[in-house]
């Protein structure tokens, strides 16, 4: 599940430069919502697993509120924050939703959180915050956890800076300001994501198992939802003028980056029902760890000692947390 989600974070940099980030989420929803078609419906008419298209009506609304929260809510708070804001402070705050989810869990569902959760969760927090702070080079607002995209400054960060450069060398207080507005941002964007699995498990619960049709639901919502604001604001798709080869290889990392967050989404829906939303949230978190490996292995790049400390710091925490429910 993380290892798909971090392959789907290199790809999704690489789209970024033809593709700005709404649209870019957009057009991979639709190709999200046709291969979970063409996984689950197989997997359902061959029987190979025991989940089904079937919903109720409270998991129906508890998904419908749970992309909601996800796509309008956390997404478009963590993308106004890296308008505002740079990479290394917004990263390591929304890199906090795994606590959110335990916050959330305990206070819906009652959820009864063990010490080695609560400690493995701190370890993995901490390893993640590192690996955002020591992977963001800090000159531009990069963005994290989705993208790697450059996002047109908010217009409160447009007015202060043309009202010149004096206030954040002086840490005046439009400077003071646009950091209060990024790190609110940032941690609306962190609850949003921690709430989702929760209301993914509620939904769970309510109907006595995952489904398809829930997959499908979220995905769909979160396509109209974000085509509505692409037509609202008019917004352009592409970054540039493509022909050709360019064309052809969109078309191709798109479908790669749309399969795997089917993909993604199965299964992180099929680990929500055996663990729970919050050892699900902590295994996600994961994610920044594969997302490293794979820039070795496809784009070269290079890991640094103290990035390989939190990397290990990282897997390390979820083993914490996990180890007694997997010897259970």
């Amino acid at each position: 599940m993380a290892a798909s989600w971090g392959l789907v974070t290199v790809i999704n940099k690489r789209l970024l430069q033809d593709v700005h980030p709404i649209p870019l989420n957009f057009l991979v929803r639709i190709v999200a919502i046709v291969s979970l078609l063409a996984l689950t419906v197989p997997l359902t008419a061959f029987h190979v697993w025991p989940y089904g298209f079937g919903i109720n009506a409270a998991a129906f609304w508890y998904i419908v509120a749970a992309a909601c929260v996800t796509w309008l809510v956390a997404f478009t708070a963590y993308y106004y924050a890296l308008s505002a804001g740079r990479v290394n402070v917004v990263a390591p705050v929304t890199s906090t939703d795994p606590l959110w989810t335990a916050i959330f869990a305990l206070l819906l569902m009652g959820a009864a959180l063990r010490v080695s959760t609560l400690l493995g969760m701190a370890v993995t927090i901490c390893g993640v915050v590192l690996i955002s702070r020591w992977m963001g080079d800090g000159s531009a607002s990069t963005a994290g956890q989705m993208d790697g995209a450059v996002v047109p400054p908010l217009p409160q960060a447009k007015a202060a800076a043309s009202a010149g450069g004096t206030a954040a060398q002086d840490g005046g207080g439009a400077d003071r300001n646009v950091s209060v507005q990024v790190v609110a941002l940032s941690l609306l964007a962190a609850a949003g994501w921690g709430l989702g699995p929760v209301l993914v498990e509620m939904a769970e619960n309510a109907y006595g198992a995952p489904s398809a049709f829930m997959m499908l639901e979220s995905q769909l919502i979160g396509m109209l939802a974000l085509g509505g604001y692409i037509l609202w604001r008019r917004a352009p798709l592409f970054t540039r003028r493509l022909a050709g080869h360019a064309r052809t290889r969109l078309f191709w990392l798109l479908l790669a980056s749309g399969a795997l967050e089917a993909l993604y989404a199965v299964l992180f829906y099929l680990v929500v029902d055996q663990l729970g939303a919050v050892l699900a949230m902590l295994l996600s978190a994961t994610a920044p760890v594969f997302g490293i490996l794979a820039g070795m292995l496809l784009l070269k790049e290079r890991l640094s000692g103290r990035l390989a400390l939190a990397v290990a710091l990282t897997l390390g925490g979820v083993f914490i947390a996990i180890a007694t429910r997997l010897s259970a």
